[in-house]
């Protein structure tokens, strides 16, 4: 009797595949896909480079924010003390605005026809400086004539004055000329003056406007402003006989802004 031999033959050891693991891939077959891997990729670790770099920046932005910084602060504090020097200034020299008054005018002659007027003014304007530190340069002076009084005051004409200079409290005289043939005003206009001067007086405003600057000599100016003077009120009487007229009374002093 022949015995059988319980030992598998080694042709045969490797064609069986073990149940619970994945099959090689000369095993699969043919028509299907193979088995993914538990773990198809690595997993890379975090580049901690690259998070510190989206924190902070490029490098050397850090130490430039913090220049700038610097630098704004710097000029804050420049700014801050230059104004804290100026304003000291401005309490110790305590600027006044110049003073402003009519002091003689007249009218010759004044002559109504129509709508239409033609007349001469002359004007001497009495300017006041009452600081006791600071002198004033006037630039641009400009002087004009109007009919009525505030904003509404018809405008008559106007003159450019020469620039003028002021000492500490130095008073100087102006002198201002000014003359309108057939001048077109609307007969209400003519009307009206022609009704006031016939009850002996006719009221003109005088305004004028200048670019100024306070100095106390070669260390310290103020910046350039526009003064404003407004005179109203400023009343010249006729005769019965003629076309002329002169101030009548004294005005106040007229109002000064910049």
């Amino acid at each position: 009797m022949t015995t059988m031999s319980s030992t598998p033959t080694t042709s045969g050891s490797h064609d069986k595949t073990v149940i619970g693991y994945p099959a090689q891939s000369s095993q699969v077959a043919a028509g299907y896909p193979a088995a993914p891997t538990a773990y198809p990729y690595a997993v890379q670790p975090p580049s901690y480079t690259r998070l510190y770099q989206r924190r902070v920046g490029p490098t050397g932005s850090r130490s430039g924010s913090s220049f700038f910084c610097r630098l704004i602060m710097a000029a804050a504090a420049l700014f801050a003390i230059l104004g804290v020097v100026f304003f000291i200034t401005w309490l110790v020299l305590k600027p006044q605005l110049p003073e402003f008054r009519v002091d003689s005018a007249s009218v010759s002659p004044l002559n109504l026809t129509g709508s239409e007027l033609t007349a001469t003014w002359n004007l001497t304007l009495l300017v006041r400086n009452p600081n006791t530190k600071l002198r004033i340069y006037y630039e641009s002076v400009q002087a004009s004539l109007v009919y009525g009084n505030g904003p509404d005051g018809l405008l008559l004409g106007t003159t450019t004055l020469a620039p003028l200079f002021q000492g500490k409290k130095n008073e100087t005289r102006i002198r201002v000329g000014l003359s309108v043939v057939g001048e077109y005003v609307g007969e209400d206009v003519v009307t009206k003056i022609s009704g006031e001067r016939a009850r002996g007086s006719v009221g003109f405003g005088v305004r004028v406007f200048a670019w100024v600057r306070f100095r106390t000599g070669s260390w310290w100016r103020s910046r350039q402003c526009l003064l404003r003077v407004y005179c109203d009120q400023v009343q010249i009487g006729f005769g019965t006989n003629n076309g002329s007229g002169s101030l009548t009374g004294q005005p106040g002093a007229c109002e000064v802004d910049l």
